[in-house]
């Protein structure tokens, strides 16, 4: 990136192209009069004490005392860092406002957003991964790879468990400290590149064929969500073949039933005792239960439930919408012991 356009990034933090002129002559010329300024920077003469005025609000510049007058510049992350904490401090302020203001039947809303711009699609994929709290389910062909896979190494060192599924597209594309993790499969073929956060939120980016265009559908609805979730099992993930397994470590946390029964599953048949958390809901409320983990129950296309065994009882849990389990699942938490010997 050039000097210039470094300078006109400043536009970002409200500053106009003449404001920009007059902050970068004093930055990298060092203090002047305003003569001077106005002969360097290039600006309009009759402007000039507006701009000196303007910078002076924003923190940019300082002035000297005295009848002649000289004009400074506030170093960059003194200035820089006072205005974006300031916008921090907003920011925090209204969204504050908005939670506390806005009518309670407007927070349950279904929502559903059409994007049809890649840097858009981009950030809010980003935007996912870094408010992720439990996991993230995500396909990723190698240009979006490329991109978010610092973010997703940040989730997993900070505990987000991330399922990642990649393309063939990918397989020149150094995966070494992801696959050390994440869990990876690699899909023979290409399907759309999804990502679904906590059960809360999925995006699914799509090529339209016929129109030549790529466009990408954000969902926050909870039916809608666990429709694309299990397109993603099936189309997706099944299909697959593993790259890194789940043994890359020993705790971990699910929002979803069948990443937890494949997890389970690989475990048992690697030679670990499992013991778990889970949290969910019954026919009479909320419930809490811990003990060891027995087994999966898994019918294609039908249910992914799995077994917990407490002290009072064996519960069924299965997912956030089912209705044949013990407990539907809102999170759970496996730990794996390796068995000495096996």
């Amino acid at each position: 990136m050039t000097g210039d356009e470094l300078f006109d990034k400043l536009s970002k933090f409200g500053l106009s192209p003449y404001e920009i002129k007059v902050y970068k002559t004093l930055l990298l010329n060092g203090p002047q009069t305003s003569t001077s300024i106005v002969s360097t920077a290039g600006v309009p003469q009759p402007r000039v004490y507006d701009l000196f005025n303007n910078l002076l609000n924003k923190g940019l510049i300082e002035i000297s005392p005295g009848k002649k007058k000289i004009y400074r510049a506030v170093p960059v992350d003194i200035a820089l860092n006072r205005i974006i904490n300031e916008m921090t401090t907003y920011k925090d302020e209204l969204s504050e406002y908005v939670k506390v203001t806005e009518p309670e039947n407007t927070k349950y809303n279904p929502y559903l957003w059409y994007m049809d711009n890649a840097n858009l699609i981009r950030e809010q994929m980003k935007n996912m991964i870094i408010n992720a709290e439990t996991e993230i389910i995500v396909s990723l062909r190698l240009p979006l790879l490329k991109y978010l896979d610092k973010y997703i190494l940040d989730a997993a060192e900070r505990g987000i468990s991330v399922i990642l599924t990649i393309f063939p597209d990918s397989d020149r594309y150094d995966i070494v400290e992801l696959v050390n993790k994440v869990v990876i499969k690699r899909r023979p073929g290409i399907s759309p590149e999804i990502m679904i956060k906590d059960r809360d939120e999925a995006i699914v980016y799509v090529d339209n064929i016929s129109t030549k265009t790529k466009y990408a559908i954000d969902f926050q609805e909870e039916e809608m969500i666990h429709i694309i979730n299990y397109y993603y099992y099936n189309i997706v993930w099944k299909p697959s073949i593993y790259i890194s397994k789940f043994q890359i470590k020993n705790n971990w946390e699910f929002k979803t039933s069948w990443i937890s029964c494949e997890a389970i599953n690989v475990f048992m048949n690697n030679g670990f005792k499992l013991t778990g958390q889970v949290i969910g809901g019954t026919q009479n409320g909320e419930i809490d239960v811990s003990g060891s983990i027995k087994g999966t129950d898994v019918i294609p296309g039908y249910k992914n439930s799995f077994l917990i065994e407490t002290d009072e009882r064996v519960f069924t849990v299965g997912g956030r919408l089912t209705r044949i389990e013990d407990i539907r699942l809102e999170k759970f938490r496996l730990n794996a012991e390796k068995i000495p010997g096996k």
